[in-house]
């Protein structure tokens, strides 16, 4: 029931209706505050505790694998950071209480990523510097113009991509400290989509038709960033034993389920400012950059192409830096 404002409190028969009403509404809060309690992690002590026990980050690594491990999780740290500037954006603009609610949880979550991140980095002895492209990504979503377009950064790109490299570099084997440390990070950036799926679409839906536009225009600069983005990391993942066409395979199948989510629950007009990465060209995309055979068994004209653009993008980015 919505209550006037002017007369309030009521003081007829709908007195009783006003109350219960408030009541769920502090119930729904409650909860909210207690999922974030109840997922919360101390980091440092988490951090702490398997350093003990396993010994210093990069014990037993070879200077090659130290180096672009570092590098990979230089470019997660930064982005924990971004996320927490984002998300404090997000929890500030927000309007809806519940969303806002979900959006400050979150803040706290990159927090504790970014100072349990920086604390492992700084501990492997190595500082890389951020590549030109990725700083790019980070610049462009910290700078989104719009509610709309911070969400999309964030939850439909930057924890989408966090969930799948978190588990990647876990299942590795690289670290036994990341094995145990990431899944805390994994839980909670899956948690994170949900806002995207709760409040962005309410936002398309108000959209005017240009506004719309300008949201998929910026979704897809994003999305052409990250993918110039990783070309500039293959290396490092093909060194340290990633298998790069499973990893994209799971972001674009989070993407494609957390885009179906919101279709579901609030119509197909949310596709007016969004992109789906498995719809249209996406698969022959994938396809291109990540080969189900392999680049080495692809045919000779699509290796030579993958190669003229992997040194293409490593020149651009050297150009930007």
């Amino acid at each position: 029931m919505r209550v006037d404002a002017k007369n309030f409190p009521p003081r007829d028969l709908f007195a009783e209706r006003a109350a219960e009403s408030a009541s769920l509404k502090t119930k729904r809060l409650e909860r909210l505050y207690d999922l974030t309690r109840e997922h919360a992690w101390d980091g440092n002590a988490t951090l702490a505790a398997l350093i003990d026990k396993h010994g210093p980050p990069g014990t037993g690594m070879s200077e090659d694998v130290r180096k672009r491990l570092s590098r990979v999780l230089t470019v997660l740290m930064w982005g924990e950071l971004a996320a927490w500037n984002i998300s404090a954006d997000i929890a500030l603009e927000i309007e809806d209480v519940d969303a806002k609610m979900a959006a400050t949880g979150q803040v706290f979550d990159e927090a504790r990523h970014f100072r349990v991140l920086s604390s492992y980095v700084r501990a492997l002895g190595i500082d890389p510097e951020l590549g030109a492209l990725p700083r790019r990504l980070l610049r462009k979503v910290l700078a989104a113009p719009t509610l709309a377009t911070k969400l999309v950064g964030m939850q439909l790109l930057f924890e989408t991509n966090a969930v799948v490299l978190f588990r990647s570099i876990g299942e590795s084997g690289l670290c036994p400290i990341l094995a145990e440390l990431l899944p805390y990070f994994e839980r909670d950036e899956s948690r994170h989509v949900g806002l995207g799926v709760m409040y962005l679409p309410r936002l398309i839906a108000r959209m005017s038709p240009a506004e719309a536009r300008r949201t998929m225009r910026f979704h897809t600069e994003c999305i052409l960033l990250l993918m110039a983005s990783g070309f500039s990391f293959r290396e490092d993942f093909e060194k340290l034993g990633f298998d790069q066409r499973k990893m994209a395979t799971r972001v674009t199948k989070m993407q494609d389920e957390v885009v179906r989510e919101m279709m579901e629950r609030h119509g197909r007009g949310v596709l007016r400012a969004v992109v789906n990465p498995r719809a249209g060209l996406g698969p022959k995309i994938l396809d291109f950059i990540h080969p189900p055979d392999g680049l080495e068994q692809a045919g000779l004209w699509h290796r030579r192409l993958h190669r003229g653009a992997t040194r293409a993008i490593a020149r651009l980015d050297r150009a930007l830096a």
